[in-house]
C-alpha cells in the first residue's frame, strides 16, 4: 500500500490497527495534557518514543502551543478538512483594452 504521508507510513510500521488520523489525535492529547499541566504551573513529561523523556514547564508554554495548532491543522488535513487558507492566484491578462476607458 501506497502511504500518502508519513502518518501513514507508521500505522503501516506499527501494524496495530491505528490510522494516521489515529495517530495524529494520539499525538494532539499527548499536547494538550502537557498544556493542561503548565497552565496550572505543573511540570509535564513527555516521552520521545525512543526509551526518552523530556520534561516541559511553563518556559516551554510556546512550544506546546505550536505544536497544538500543528496536530489540530494535521488532523483536520488528513480528514480532508483543512483550517489553512485557500491559495489565491492571480491572473494576468494581457495586454489592455483602452475603448473600455472612453
Amino acid at each position: 500500500m501506497a502511504n500518502n504521508n508519513i502518518l501513514d507510513a507508521l500505522a503501516d510500521k506499527l501494524n496495530n490497527g491505528k490510522t494516521a488520523l489515529d495517530l495524529a489525535l494520539e499525538t494532539y492529547q499527548m499536547w494538550y495534557d502537557a498544556n493542561q499541566a503548565l497552565s496550572i504551573n505543573k511540570e509535564y513529561e513527555i516521552s520521545n518514543g525512543q526509551n526518552s523523556k523530556r520534561k516541559l514547564t511553563r518556559a516551554d508554554a510556546d512550544e506546546v502551543t505550536k505544536m497544538l495548532n500543528f496536530w489540530e491543522n494535521e488532523w483536520l488535513r488528513l480528514q480532508g478538512t483543512s483550517l489553512a487558507a485557500p491559495k489565491i492566484n492571480t491572473i494576468y491578462t494581457v495586454g489592455y483594452n483602452n475603448e473600455l476607458n472612453r
